[in-house]
C-alpha cells in the first residue's frame, strides 16, 4: 500500500515537472554555440555613464550561432517583432525613456559569442554587425578579449523576461547592477566596440542597413590577423562579397528587426526555357524566310 502511494507520488511529481516550463536563460559564449543577441542603446549626453539619460536593451533572438553560420551564402530572410510578447515590455520601456524626439539617436548591434576554445586556432568565434565593406585590422589577442562581453550576458540573465521566456529581453541604465548596461561593461567598457578591442563601431542608428561579419582566429599567435568573413551571396561569382552582395541587419523605429539577403535573380523554369527556345526558333524561321525572298 505504501509502495503504491510512493509510486503515485513519484508519477504526480514527474507529471508536474514535465508540465512546468523550464527557466530560460541566454546561451552565451561559454556554451560554444551562443544565441544571437540584439543590443539597443541610447547615450543621451556627452557621457554614456553619467547624467541619468542613458539606457540599453538586450534582446535574445533565439537563433544559434551555428545555425546562422549555415545560412551564410544562402538566401535567408528573417524578422523579429520587438513590440509584443516577451520583448514588448523592454522595447516599450526603452523607447518611452528615449522619447520620439530622440529616437534617431538610438543605435543597435547584433552579436554572438563562442569563447570555449580560445586557445586554439578557430577557437574564438564571434558574429557582429560592422557597417563596413572591408573589415578593419584585428589581431588574435584583441579578438580573444571579445570574451569579456560574457559579463554583460551573465549580468542580464536574471533580468527582464530572460529567466522566464525562451527568448527574453531586459533593459538597464548606468545605475543598475554592474555589467548590465551596454555602455559600462567590466567597469567602463562600451559594448559598441567590444570593450575597445576593435576599431569598428558595431552600433549604428535605427534604420541603418548593417553588414554582418563572422570573426575567428587564424593562429594562436597573439599578433596574427583574424579571419574576417562577411555574410552575403557572391552574385557575380568573383570569389568575394562586394557592394550589393552583403546580407544585412536593420532595426526600425517601429520595433521590427530584419535580416535580409541580397536579391538573387531566379533561375528560369524548364517551361520558360522551352518558350524562349521556341521563340528563338520562330525568329530564326522568319529571318530565313525574309532572306530567301
Amino acid at each position: 500500500m505504501k509502495m503504491d502511494f510512493k509510486l503515485k507520488t513519484l508519477a504526480i511529481t514527474a507529471i508536474m515537472a514535465a508540465s512546468t516550463p523550464a527557466l530560460a536563460a541566454i546561451e552565451g559564449g561559454v556554451t560554444g554555440n551562443s544565441e544571437l543577441l540584439l543590443n539597443v542603446r541610447y547615450y543621451g549626453g556627452a557621457s554614456a555613464t553619467t547624467g541619468g539619460d542613458d539606457i540599453s536593451g538586450l534582446f535574445d533572438l533565439g537563433l544559434k550561432m551555428d545555425d546562422m553560420l549555415a545560412q551564410n551564402g544562402q538566401v535567408f530572410n528573417k524578422s523579429w517583432d520587438l513590440t509584443s510578447g516577451s520583448y514588448g515590455a523592454s522595447w516599450n520601456q526603452l523607447m518611452s525613456f528615449v522619447g520620439p524626439a530622440n529616437a534617431h539617436l538610438v543605435e543597435f548591434s547584433v552579436i554572438a559569442l563562442d569563447n570555449t576554445d580560445f586557445g586554439t586556432i578557430g577557437g574564438s568565434r564571434y558574429l557582429t554587425t560592422m557597417n563596413v565593406e572591408t573589415a578593419p585590422k584585428l589581431a588574435t589577442r584583441p579578438l580573444v578579449a571579445f570574451q569579456n562581453m560574457e559579463k554583460y550576458i551573465d549580468a542580464n540573465n536574471s533580468r527582464g523576461t530572460h529567466a522566464s521566456d525562451a527568448n527574453g529581453a531586459s533593459v538597464a541604465t548606468p545605475t543598475d547592477a554592474p555589467d548590465t548596461f551596454f555602455g559600462a561593461i567590466n567597469g567602463v567598457g562600451q559594448g559598441d566596440n567590444w570593450l575597445a578591442n576593435t576599431t569598428a563601431d558595431t552600433t549604428q542608428p535605427l534604420g541603418t542597413d548593417q553588414n554582418f561579419w563572422f570573426l575567428t582566429t587564424s593562429s594562436i599567435s597573439s599578433f596574427a590577423q583574424a579571419v574576417k568573413t562577411p555574410f552575403g551571396i557572391d552574385l557575380n561569382n568573383d570569389g568575394s562579397i562586394g557592394e550589393d552582395e552583403f546580407s544585412k541587419f536593420k532595426l526600425t523605429e517601429n520595433g521590427v528587426l530584419t535580416f535580409t539577403s541580397p536579391s538573387v535573380s531566379p533561375i528560369p523554369e524548364a517551361d520558360t526555357w522551352a518558350m524562349l527556345l521556341a521563340g528563338l526558333g520562330m525568329l530564326g524561321m522568319i529571318v530565313r524566310r525574309r532572306t530567301t525572298i
